[in-house]
Parts: C-alpha cells; sequence; structure tokens
C-alpha cells in the first residue's frame, strides 16, 4: 500500500476491494467517498499513496477545489481503513498516515457572503405574509440558520427580560439565542398554542423549503431579485460586525466552532492606498 514494499505484499484486486469498502460519517458522504474511490482505480495510477498523490495533483489541474479536497478525503479514509481491515502493522499504519498528511489540500478563495442592506431587509419583511415574516425576523435577530429556529419547541423557551431559545446547530451543539420580549408577544398572538414556536395547521414545525420558497419570492417582487432564508443570517453577520467589531461575539452567536470561520466568511479587508500611505 505505502510506496515502499510492505512487509506482506497483497493482491492488487484485495487492495482495491478494501478501498472500495471505505465508510464516511453517513450514507451521502459514504456514496461520494466510494464513486471518488472508483474514478481513483480507474485512472491507472499504481495503488499506493505516492500513486494516489500523484492522481491528487493530476486533479488539481482540471477539477473544482471542492472536488479535490473531497477525493483527497475519500483517498485518505480509504487508505487507512483499508490498512486496518487487512491488518497492517500499527507501524505501517502510522507510516501510511503520515504519507497521506503531507498530501496538499486544495486551498479555497474566501466564499462571497450575500447580504441586504437594513432599508432592503424592512422592504423585505414588509412583503412577507405574517407568519412567515414573524419566522424571517426570529432569523435575522438570532443569526440562526433556518432549520435551528424551526425546531424550537415552546419547551425550549425561556422568558427572562429578553426570551432565550434553545438552539441546536450542526453536529447537535447547543447554544442560546435570544430574541426581544416585543418580537416574542407578537409570535404568540399569531402562534398562541402548539409544541413548536412556529407551528402549521398540521402540528408540526414549518418545513425549511416552505419558508426559504416564500423569502426567495418576496424578495423577487420588491427587491428585483433571489434571497435566501440563510441571506438572513449572513446580514445579522455582518451588520455585528461592521457596528461593533466584536468577532468573538459574533462567532459565538452564529455557533460557529472557531472565530476563525467568522473571519473567513465575514471579514474580507484590506488596507487601500491612502490607509497605508496617508501618514508618510
Amino acid at each position: 500500500m505505502p510506496s515502499t514494499p510492505p512487509q506482506r505484499a497483497r493482491p492488487a484486486s484485495d487492495l482495491a476491494e478494501a478501498l472500495l469498502q471505505v465508510k464516511g460519517a453517513g450514507e451521502l458522504t459514504t456514496a461520494a467517498y466510494r464513486s471518488a474511490l472508483r474514478a481513483f482505480l480507474g485512472s491507472g495510477r499504481p495503488l499506493t499513496v505516492d500513486g494516489f498523490a500523484a492522481y491528487i495533483h493530476q486533479l488539481r489541474r482540471t477539477r473544482s477545489a471542492a472536488t479535490v479536497n473531497q477525493a483527497l478525503a475519500a483517498g485518505r479514509k480509504a487508505f487507512l481503513q483499508a490498512a486496518e481491515r487487512l491488518g497492517l502493522p500499527a507501524k505501517e499504519i502510522s507510516l501510511i498516515r503520515g504519507a497521506l498528511g503531507e498530501i496538499p489540500a486544495v486551498k479555497k478563495a474566501p466564499p462571497d457572503v450575500a447580504v441586504i442592506s437594513p432599508d432592503e431587509r424592512a422592504r423585505l419583511l414588509e412583503a412577507l405574509p405574517l407568519r412567515v415574516r414573524l419566522v424571517a425576523e426570529t432569523l435575522y435577530v438570532t443569526g440562526a440558520r433556518v432549520s435551528e429556529v424551526l425546531i424550537v419547541r415552546r419547551d425550549q423557551i425561556k422568558t427572562n427580560g429578553s426570551v432565550e431559545l434553545r438552539l441546536y446547530g450542526k453536529g447537535g451543539k447547543e447554544r442560546v439565542g435570544r430574541i426581544p420580549a416585543e418580537l416574542y408577544k407578537r409570535i404568540l398572538q399569531v402562534f398562541p398554542k402548539g409544541t413548536y414556536l412556529f407551528e402549521s395547521s398540521h402540528k408540526k414545525h414549518f418545513r425549511r423549503e416552505y419558508i426559504s420558497r416564500e423569502i426567495a419570492r418576496a424578495a423577487r417582487r420588491v427587491l428585483g431579485r433571489s434571497v435566501s432564508a440563510h441571506v438572513l443570517r449572513h446580514s445579522r453577520a455582518t451588520d455585528l460586525l461592521a457596528a461593533t467589531k466584536r468577532i468573538k461575539a459574533v462567532s459565538r452567536l452564529l455557533g460557529h466552532s472557531d472565530e476563525a470561520t467568522t473571519l473567513r466568511y465575514y471579514v474580507h479587508d484590506a488596507f487601500g492606498d491612502e490607509d497605508l500611505f496617508g501618514g508618510i
């Protein structure tokens, strides 16, 4: 498997089969990994870490960063899992892990984050049906993802001056979001009872697709362009950073795993000539 001769030679067919048994965190990830591995096996490259590194280098020339990085992640998982499955010694597995770690990923450019201005936000909210408007206001105030807000149950709400909502983000990580008591009062006038804060007539929480569709439709009508529900989250983060410059606080509000994620998405800053040379 490594570029140096292994202690026990393995038939290529055995190794190929072991690589294709790779498993990811879920079904979709597993399917994507196995698809990437089939492409590698069909490339004609040797079934070694060096052969895989050469394959990744070749992909860089023609494929997107996301495709290359997914293929790299698939290969790293596959080689290590195959090594364990085939019973290679721990020392040899450690060498394989080190060699795989030396294959560099493709650095992605900072993503473009779409936002709307305060004036556009006011026009958008006014154009929404009342029930969707209340969801949209909550999305903006909390900076939460759509799915996080829609699954909030009434037993996950605490009133203490402002109103605290228990939010569950990616990986089941828990945090608290806050909304003004005035907004909560308006929500209760429209949604007086139910298991969920925003509950449909079918006794279930609203679907993310429904909220996103209504916001996109209203935006096309009053702003002349499509806007996703997630743009409210981006706008909240951008507005708070511009007003407070408190990156750590904004990162916590958004539920990011670290401040680097917040910086990557929302801080794209550079000095102009006046900043650099004005005092010289």
